[in-house]
Parts: structure tokens; C-alpha cells; sequence
């Protein structure tokens, strides 16, 4: 049925233009990937985000990236690239002119699929529709209220052509930080400044949303509203002072 369908869309990286910064799992660290668990159940986030569309992103899509990315570093490790690929994936993504030639577009698409989808499953959840405390007040500081926030940030998802990424995320590169909303695009990962540290993120690839949703992107982007895990953004805020 065509709720069960599992369309792989991996297009060509395109240059990545942040970084970001989140604790990951030890295992995935320094070694291979691994597959996180969503935190929620598939259909917790009914009716915004439907059940059948979760279990072929996470089950379908991530766990492609995962096993792709693995496969990967286990054909470096053969090819005698031991030393790089035990690095690790948020090591190697921040670093992709160590990784060898013929296996960088390889790893760096599929690499930063299996990164980005580890924070968008945080940046998720069933908690609070708005943000609190010092992240509710930096927002109204920056984009002069929570309602222009969402504004540009839906812009800004709105309008990345074709695949990718909306992101805010704090840019310590300013005195003082500065929050900022961009995008990336298809799978390019924020993986090259860890002054620029990402707080939340929306997927625009259409296999976030095309079983409920269709084309229909910009329905799409305002049921996001509803599912925003602020906790999680909260959090890294604040460890971000």
C-alpha cells in the first residue's frame, strides 16, 4: 500500500555550512553508527506527524544512512584506512578532507543522512508548542516575538529547493551569540564549525511527509509547530552559554 511504500531519495551532497553539537550515544561517538530509538512511541505524534510516515523514516530511511554509512567504514577499514575510519562519524563529518577520496562523497552523504536524522528525532516530541525561559526570551529579542520567529523559520523551510534542512541555531562567532535560522541542503550536515551550534531542525525531504501530506510541504511545515521538542532546544541552549 502506499502507506507502506519505502522511496530511497539520496540525491548528491551539497556543501555543508554549519556545525553542530549535541551529545551523541558513546557507541556512536567513536565507532560505527547506530540506529537510535525514537524516544516516542511511532504514533505519538498523531495526528501532525502520522504513524505510518514515522516507521518508514525511522525504520526506512534512517536505518539506510546507518547501514550505508557503516558499510562505508568498514570498506576504509579494508582498504586499509583503520586509523580514519575509527575516528568516528561526528569526528570524520567535521573533518571530511581526512577521509579518503574515494570514499568522501560516499561517506559525507550518507554520514550526514544518519547525523541529521539523529537530531531531528530530538528536535521532536510531545512536550510544550512554545519555547520557555531564556530561549523564549532570546527569540523574542532576535526576531521580535515568537510569531515572526515561526514566520521565518517556515520561510526558510518553505523555500530550500528541491531536499534539505531548516535550522536555528545559535552562531557564537557574534559577541554576544546570535540566534540564526538557515538552511542546508539534501544531505549536507553542519559539520564544519563547532561555533555555530544547532538548537532545532525541520526535514524537508519529501520522505518526512509525503505519505500524509503529498506536495503539500507548507501543511506539512505547520504541523511541525505542534510536534517542537523546546525541551531539547531549551537544553542545548542553555549548556550553550
Amino acid at each position: 500500500t502506499k502507506s507502506r511504500l519505502l522511496l530511497h531519495l539520496l540525491l548528491p551532497l551539497s556543501v555543508p555550512f554549519f556545525t553542530y553539537s549535541y551529545t551523541m550515544a558513546a557507541e556512536e561517538a567513536k565507532g560505527d553508527a547506530v540506529l537510535p530509538e525514537l524516544g516516542f512511541a511511532y504514533d505519538a505524534l498523531e495526528p501532525h506527524f502520522d504513524e505510518a510516515t514515522m516507521r518508514v523514516h525511522h525504520l526506512g530511511h534512517h536505518a539506510g544512512y546507518t547501514k550505508k554509512v557503516n558499510k562505508c567504514l568498514s570498506d576504509m577499514r579494508a582498504a586499509g584506512h583503520t586509523a580514519v575510519a575509527d575516528r568516528g562519524i561526528a569526528d570524520l563529518l567535521a573533518n571530511l578532507d581526512d577521509v579518503p577520496e574515494e570514499f568522501r562523497t560516499f561517506f559525507a552523504n550518507n554520514g550526514g543522512g544518519y547525523q541529521n536524522h539523529c537530531f531531528f528525532w530530538k528536535s521532536i516530541g510531545t512536550g510544550a508548542n512554545k519555547p520557555s525561559g531564556a530561549l523564549a526570551e532570546a527569540i523574542d529579542a532576535t526576531f521580535g516575538s515568537f510569531d515572526e520567529f515561526k514566520k521565518q523559520f517556515s520561510a526558510c523551510a518553505g523555500t530550500v529547493f528541491g531536499s534539505g534542512w531548516a535550522w536555528l541555531y545559535l552562531d557564537t562567532t557574534q559577541s554576544p551569540a546570535k540566534l540564526v535560522i538557515g538552511p542546508s541542503f539534501n544531505q549536507g550536515t553542519p559539520a564544519n564549525d563547532a561555533k555555530k551550534i544547532p538548537l532545532l531542525t525541520l526535514d524537508v525531504w519529501e520522505h518526512a511527509y509525503y505519505l500524509k501530506y503529498n506536495k503539500n510541504r507548507p501543511a506539512y511545515i505547520e504541523a511541525f509547530w505542534n510536534v517542537v521538542n523546546w525541551e531539547n532546544a531549551q537544553a542545548i541552549f542553555e549548556a550553550s552559554k
